[in-house]
């Protein structure tokens, strides 16, 4: 009986050592883990993209807040863009531009975030019950290049001398190269 315990023990350990196979292990850095980013949209050719996490105890605050953030990170984004469409367009086509139409621009160009639409929103939910919201914002970069236009029409100055060709040019290289 106590030989058939035995056998039967050592053909069990048999099976289950046979059956796992070969396998390799990746070595990682035990203080590193590979993060997989939710929502996450890069800046191209049509458009502006913005990528936020945020995390409250409160789901709806969680998404407000990673919203806000990612409005935010577009403000920025469209504030470099002015800045570069100004400086381009004082240079190339009119140095008449003044800080009055630059502070005009700015405004003008940051209530486009009006416009802005998310594109992409999760949530999770921690370990701890805190809610995390991952938000990926858009806004379009006609939008931006019209309202620059728009503050360059009402300037009565700027406007007798506006080339639609120029201001195209300046604006389409201006937007573009903030988003990067």
């Amino acid at each position: 009986m106590k030989t058939i315990k035995i056998f039967a023990i050592a053909a069990c350990v048999l099976l289950f050592t046979s059956c796992g196979g070969s396998k390799k292990v990746a070595k990682t850095n035990s203080d590193e883990v590979e993060v997989t980013q939710l929502c996450h949209n890069l800046s191209d050719e049509e458009n502006y993209f913005a990528n936020s996490v945020a995390q409250s105890s409160d789901m709806q605050m969680a998404k407000d807040k990673a919203i806000n953030s990612g409005r935010a990170e577009l403000a920025a984004t469209l504030s470099t863009a002015v800045e570069n469409f100004t400086k381009r367009y004082r240079k190339d086509v009119n140095d008449q531009l003044d800080q009055k139409t630059e502070d005009r621009l700015q405004i003008l160009v940051k209530q486009t975030l009006s416009g802005s639409t998310v594109v992409c929103d999760r949530i999770t939910r921690t370990q701890d019950g805190l809610y995390r919201a991952y938000v990926s914002v858009k806004l379009s970069k006609k939008e931006v290049s019209a309202a620059l236009e728009r503050a360059i029409l009402e300037n009565q100055e700027l406007k007798l001398n506006f080339d639609q060709a120029q201001f195209d040019k300046v604006a389409d290289e201006a937007i573009k190269s903030a988003g990067k």
